[in-house]
């Protein structure tokens, strides 16, 4: 038997005896995959809903208002599908300022729908979950939920699954409906790690294991305040200065938006130049010409020179971009900076991507209002793609 399978057996029973003291009465939290497409490079979870038996891929979006964004008419095929008529109490809390006017013909209170004027219903969704942060059960956990619809056919991109912090997310939902901790935490996978095992999404409790490590990851989180307006729902947090090589570049004032849509971070067209310059102007690497739609680009093979970008966030923390989340590989001899030019006046003058956040464990503590991150548990010989075994 291989070293790494032995030791990885031995990881297991050793973090089954830790936990024992763990109560098995009720479920830490619910754990689902997270897959990476490399073709879009968006990310997304599987879910089959009601009584349907096949699953389909929903777009994870971080920011989305919506619960869960699917055809109307697919919706309604459901044995346990249940629409959310308007004035009823659950669309009074979905929507407090909806008018509900009669139907003109038949008189009956019209369907219930959200500020965006997508259907909302009730519909089962099995989800996976964990005892200890550890493994993951082989069966799922089943809740009805409040979720939306469209009349029009959704594109995949369409197909989302919001997880913005209101009060009709599912994340929101589940705890409310569980009385679990209100956390939420993000694992995306990287497209090589991607390829044997998926990410997760954490909703609940937080403990983490990430399997070599034997240590719980939270316990080495830096952290900063989320900020920003509560109703848009938006996860926000303050990025003072961004260090290069000890070198600060300089940034405008405004909230950093943290997005799953965004496969790589956007910045503000000035800010984007200054990065471009000063990472230029301390990587140790051949360049080579640029690929669209990056503006720096290095011969793969051409050093090992690469500068550690460091986001310095409001209270101290700092948030460490290396290698593996700076570089994207574009083709088999060259690599490019992840980072894209977002205009010159956008909403938000930095977008963190998905990419800079891949085998990154991301917190969202919704009590606390704040935000936990590991950065690259790369360092820490292992991913956000591991093997989770039910021992049930």
């Amino acid at each position: 038997m291989a070293p790494r399978v032995i030791f990885l057996l031995f990881s297991l029973v050793f973090l089954f005896l830790a936990n024992t003291s763990h109560s098995l009465e009720k479920f830490q939290s619910f754990l689902h995959p997270i897959y990476k497409d490399k073709s879009t490079n968006i990310y997304s979870i599987p879910l089959s809903i009601g009584s349907s038996t096949s699953s389909e891929e929903f777009v994870l979006d971080l920011n989305g208002a919506a619960p869960l964004l699917q055809n109307c008419a697919t919706a309604a095929k459901s044995t346990t599908y249940h629409p959310i008529k308007c004035g009823s109490t659950r669309c009074n809390y979905a929507n407090p300022n909806f008018p509900c006017p009669n139907n003109v013909i038949t008189k009956k209170r019209t369907v219930c729908r959200s500020s965006d004027n997508a259907r909302l219903f009730r519909d089962t969704v099995p989800l996976l979950y964990t005892f200890n942060g550890v493994y993951t059960m082989d069966s799922e956990k089943s809740s009805s939920l409040t979720l939306t619809c469209t009349d029009g056919a959704p594109t995949l991109k369409q197909r989302t699954i919001g997880l913005a912090n209101t009060h009709l997310s599912i994340p929101s939902q589940l705890i409310s409906m569980y009385k679990l901790p209100q956390k939420m935490a993000l694992c995306l996978p990287s497209t090589e790690w991607s390829k044997t095992y998926s990410g997760d999404l954490w909703i609940g409790k937080g403990e983490y294991y990430y399997l070599p490590y034997l240590k719980d990851v939270s316990k080495i989180f830096a952290s900063t305040p989320l900020i920003g307006n509560d109703k848009s729902g938006d996860y926000l947090i303050d990025v003072k200065s961004i260090q290069i090589g000890g070198k600060t570049v300089p940034i405008l004032c405004g909230a950093t938006k943290i997005s799953t849509l965004a496969p790589y971070t956007v910045l503000q067209t000035s800010i984007y130049k200054a990065l471009l310059t000063a990472f230029a102007g301390s990587a140790k690497i051949a360049k080579a010409p640029a690929v669209k739609p990056f503006g720096a680009c290095f011969r793969s093979n051409g050093g090992r020179g690469v500068p550690v970008i460091d986001l310095m966030l409001r209270g101290g923390a700092k948030w460490r971009i290396y290698g593996s989340n700076s570089l994207v590989k574009v083709n088999k001899n060259v690599v490019c900076l992840g980072f894209v030019d977002g205009g010159v006046n956008p909403k938000n003058p930095i977008v963190i991507g998905g990419f800079q956040m891949e085998d990154n464990l991301v917190e969202f503590d919704l009590e606390s209002s704040k935000f936990s991150f590991s950065s690259s548990l790369l360092l820490h010989n292992t991913s956000c793609s591991v093997a989770r075994l039910s021992p049930f």
